[in-house]
């Protein structure tokens, strides 16, 4: 099978000192990665898929799945599709995962479906210690796909990190046992795990302190039979051997990250979306003064205004920056996101 080339073979791991274009400096939250062991002729897997399908389109840009395919309910018969991957089946002896529907969300145990909601919603609302951002290219010629990847790390780290990279196909249509309501010979299968890029243990990085910037870039040769339209790249970042910080998914055809993961109770929706003139922030929890910050896609301070204490709304003047993406909240918190043009 295919295997991975790191281009850039050093790590480059340094203080905050050169230019960064796929991720943020500003702290972010955790996101949420369910790894869903599954089977086609597992009847009981698609009430678990569903509750999978419904948490990502409760977390957009929150949450990625991945559906590993294994044991001896996933054995193809006649014209059925092959999920299998070696990876998939050694992910499974590694988590020792002896039946499906199961799944492990940030790699924090296995658990039924019934427990992956709870799991997402207090891992989303916890900060995490490395931001991550990734983008993709495909040359359509030579089949090679590229992922750039880019982690920047706000707070220091006294274990060592692993960089995974995973190819997924989504709507595959093919047979799928249900013992709810019968066996489905077209059923959509998604989120299918193809291919590993790394290692299944991951790309190493060295213990890195705040504010340290790790740029690599990988390659894989698509095979043909797979149409790039259907795939996807994961990347995931995780302590080795323990939890992971960050996951995010992009289109393989061509696709990057957006702003970080960043997100509080603290300050409201903002309002209008997009804003041209100004942006209106709705205030929570204010017991005393705070100030109010915007920041670009890079995390770059672009805005900061003073809000006096009991302030329930704040309006922020955009109409001298450029459209785009920002983030914004109270200084020396999390904050959310906003759209200007």
């Amino acid at each position: 099978m295919p295997r991975f080339t790191t281009l850039l073979a050093a790590v480059l791991l340094f203080h905050w000192c050169a230019a960064q274009d796929l991720v943020s400096t500003t702290p972010g939250n955790r996101s949420a990665l369910l790894e869903e062991f599954t089977a086609m002729g597992c009847g009981n897997c698609p009430a678990a898929h569903t509750v999978a399908n419904t948490l990502v389109a409760a977390y957009p840009g929150d949450l990625v799945v991945i559906g590993v395919h294994g044991g001896s309910l996933a054995y193809p018969t006649g014209s059925q599709p092959d999920f299998r991957t070696a990876d998939g089946s050694a992910l499974w002896s590694e988590l020792s995962v002896l039946y499906q529907p199961q799944g492990t969300v940030n790699r924090g145990g296995l658990s039924a479906a019934s427990q992956w909601a709870t799991a997402v919603a207090n891992i989303v609302e916890q900060q995490s210690p490395v931001n991550l951002g990734a983008a993709t290219t495909f040359n359509s010629g030579t089949r090679e796909l590229t992922v750039d990847l880019e982690l920047y790390y706000t707070a220091d780290r006294t274990a060592e990190d692993r960089i995974s990279i995973v190819l997924l196909q989504d709507h595959i249509i093919g047979y799928q046992q249900d013992y709810s309501n019968g066996a489905q010979p077209a059923y959509d299968h998604r989120h299918v795990l193809r291919d590993h890029i790394t290692p299944l243990a991951g790309d190493p990085v060295a213990l890195a302190q705040q504010s340290d910037l790790v740029q690599r870039t990988y390659t894989f040769t698509v095979p043909d039979e797979w149409e790039i339209s259907d795939l996807s790249v994961v990347a995931f970042v995780r302590e080795e051997g323990g939890v992971v910080w960050q996951a995010h998914i992009v289109p393989a055809s061509g696709g990057v990250t957006a702003v970080p993961h960043i997100r509080t109770a603290q300050v409201g929706q903002a309002f209008p979306v997009p804003a041209d003139e100004v942006l209106f922030i709705p205030l929570m929890e204010v017991a005393e003064a705070r100030t109010v910050q915007l920041r670009d896609a890079q995390g770059r301070l672009v805005k900061e205004q003073r809000v006096p204490m009991a302030s329930a709304l704040v309006g922020v003047d955009v109409s001298d920056l450029a459209p785009g993406v920002y983030t914004y909240g109270y200084a020396g918190g999390a904050a959310r996101r906003a759209v200007v043009r």
